[in-house]
């Protein structure tokens, strides 16, 4: 990436951010959506403490993914509408570089929330400090690719025109190999080999930068012509 580009981008995510403070509803919902679903589940499960802790990760998992998908389309859609993804290329911001300030953009905006979200909702399951640690450690590993997928589904959804729950099907399978290795037990267990683990995470993530950039660019490319 050129040094042009590079400036492009961080233009590019001040702008996001800044959008992202001006309206907050979005955070708002995602904080809540994900709130409200861990005590639906905790209400469900009952005071079983051990059932609680089994569960706790692939709960937070599902609620994740699905708050993820319930902002996506605010970080894209009101661009789309107003026409600013139109006058972004028109101005001379490569696609690739829009795609991945908005996916850095959405990425930075859930960090501060998930960061008291978890704590907070892991007191709910009884959940000692170590565990919260280790799922904070993991969430934190497997948000950037999952990120980069939902944000590209979103573009995706504004080409076909499909509504969510299709949108959802549709890239559900690439959510699947992160939640996998994301949602297995004994991360920091040695006789499990952590390492492995980690750079199957990384590595997931590399795999998917590129894939997603190009065809974030090729999708925003399409959808303003």
């Amino acid at each position: 990436m050129g040094k042009l580009q590079m400036n492009n981008l961080l233009i590019l995510i001040k702008r996001e951010i800044k959008l992202i403070l001006r309206n907050s509803k979005s955070l708002l919902s995602y904080s809540s959506f994900f709130f409200i679903s861990l005590l639906i589940f905790v209400f469900t499960i009952g005071p079983d403490s051990e059932t609680l802790k089994k569960l706790y990760v692939p709960i937070l998992w599902i609620i994740i993914i699905f708050s993820l998908i319930l902002i996506s389309e605010s970080f894209v859609l009101e661009d789309y509408i107003d026409g600013s993804l139109s006058e972004l290329q028109f101005l001379g911001y490569a696609e690739e570089i829009i795609f991945l300030a908005k996916s850095i953009a959405m990425f930075l905006s859930l960090v501060v929330p998930n960061i008291i979200l978890i704590p907070i909702t892991s007191i709910f399951f009884g959940v000692n400090l170590t565990y919260t640690l280790n799922t904070i450690f993991i969430f934190f590993l497997s948000l950037p690719t999952l990120t980069l997928i939902t944000v590209l589904s979103t573009f995706m959804s504004l080409q076909i025109k499909r509504n969510k729950f299709i949108n959802f099907i549709l890239v559900m399978p690439f959510f699947i190999p992160t939640v996998i290795f994301s949602t297995s037990s004994n991360f920091f267990n040695y006789d499990f080999n952590p390492e492995f683990k980690f750079f199957i995470l990384i590595g997931l993530f590399l795999i998917t930068l590129p894939i997603t950039i190009i065809f974030g660019k090729l999708i925003i490319k399409e959808i303003n012509y």
